[in-house]
């Protein structure tokens, strides 16, 4: 999971972002240091971060045959989630 949080978010506060992250596995959290809730001035900002997590994401998939912490698996079974 990814969330992208604005440092100057005036609508939800950047310490509710941290809050969320505890409790969230798998989870990465980016904020963008002077961005705003629209990211008014940082659409290149976010846009690049959320490709870049997709494109590694996916190509993490892609790979069949995978090292987890449990050893190898050779095949990956995708929920419809």
């Amino acid at each position: 999971m990814l969330t992208v949080h604005g440092s100057m978010d005036e609508t939800v506060p950047p310490e509710d972002a941290l809050e969320f992250a505890k409790f969230i596995l798998n989870h990465e959290l980016h904020i963008i240091e002077g961005a705003d809730h629209e990211y008014t001035y940082h659409q290149d900002e976010l846009t690049s971060l959320v490709l870049g997590f997709i494109k590694f994401h996916n190509d993490k998939e892609n790979n069949t045959s995978k090292q987890t912490q449990f050893g190898r698996v050779n095949k990956l079974i995708h929920s419809r989630f």
